[in-house]
Order: C-alpha cells, then sequence, then structure tokens
C-alpha cells in the first residue's frame, strides 16, 4: 500500500508539474513585444539683431499729448507737433534668422512702452507695431522685422537729443 501511495503522490505532483508548466508556457506564448527608433532634430536657435533705430526725427512741441508716430513701414504722421519736414524719421529693423528647414513660425513679443529723455526731460514711446505683426516666418532662415512706434509730449520741453532703448523678442512657435 506504501507503493501505491508513493506512485499517488508522485503521479499527483507530475500532474501538477506538468500543469504548472503549461500555464507558465501558455502565458508566454501570449506575450508580445516590439521595438521603436528614437529620434531627434536640433535646429539653429532664434536669434535677433538691430539694424536700424527708431528715429522719430526733428518736432517741435507746445503742449502736453502731442503726438508724432512712426509706422512700421516707416511713414511718419503727428498730431499737433509740428515735424521738420527734411529730418529723417525711421521704423527701427531687425534681422530674425533661425531654422533653414522649411518656413518655421516665430512669436514677436513688443513692449508696452518705454521713455527717452535727454537726462531731465522724458517722453513716453509706446503704441508699437510691428510688420510681420504678432508671428513671423522664417524663409530659408531669416527674417526682416520693423517695428513703429509713438511718442507722446508732456508739455514744453527742452530742446535737444532725447535717447532710449527699447527690446524686442522673438521665439518659435
Amino acid at each position: 500500500m506504501k507503493i501505491n501511495t508513493i506512485q499517488s503522490a508522485l503521479r499527483g505532483a507530475l500532474v501538477l508539474a506538468f500543469v504548472l508548466s503549461t500555464a507558465l508556457v501558455t502565458k508566454d506564448t501570449y506575450a508580445a513585444s516590439a521595438s521603436s527608433n528614437a529620434t531627434a532634430t536640433v535646429v539653429a536657435p532664434i536669434a535677433i539683431s538691430n539694424t536700424q533705430d527708431l528715429a522719430f526725427g526733428s518736432f517741435s512741441t507746445s503742449a502736453t499729448n502731442q503726438t508724432v508716430t512712426i509706422s512700421a513701414a516707416g511713414a511718419r504722421s503727428s498730431v499737433g507737433a509740428i515735424v521738420v519736414p527734411s529730418s529723417t524719421a525711421t521704423a527701427a529693423s531687425f534681422s530674425v534668422t533661425g531654422d533653414t528647414t522649411g518656413t518655421p513660425t516665430y512669436a514677436i513679443t513688443l513692449p508696452a512702452s518705454t521713455t527717452i529723455t535727454n537726462g531731465t526731460d522724458t517722453f513716453t514711446v509706446d503704441t508699437f507695431t510691428s510688420n510681420p505683426s504678432g508671428t513671423g516666418t522664417l524663409t530659408a532662415g531669416a527674417q526682416t522685422l520693423t517695428v513703429g512706434a509713438t511718442v507722446t509730449t508732456a508739455g514744453t520741453l527742452s530742446t535737444g537729443n532725447y535717447t532710449g532703448t527699447f527690446s524686442v523678442s522673438v521665439d518659435y512657435n
């Protein structure tokens, strides 16, 4: 009887081992895997450089809130201020460069305002505009960006040259 019990136990152990090995094999036969490539493309960073300053030209003012405006195309107009026709007025110009593949776009950020001074007196410069406006497109990795603005007087001011700076930012979309 002992032999039958041992044989029975061995048979049970063999059946259990077979079932477990079949379950493990069956589980593995349903598993699958795949591979993928990982890629990246590095492009030239976007850059901007000033090629021409914003110039309002010469004008005379004697009251508050007189304005001289330079459009992004470089056209000058005024309200109240008397401009000297022979003086040079120009929109600011910037060279934007970057990725040379395709036609990537970029966002343009203009300042809200800035000031120009002659040391004691100050004008406010605001209402900045650009061409292109808001978004530019690089063609062969480059585009010219022009910027205009309006200067507003604060009453009778000292004669002389007024200067200041402003920043324009560009960033890939």
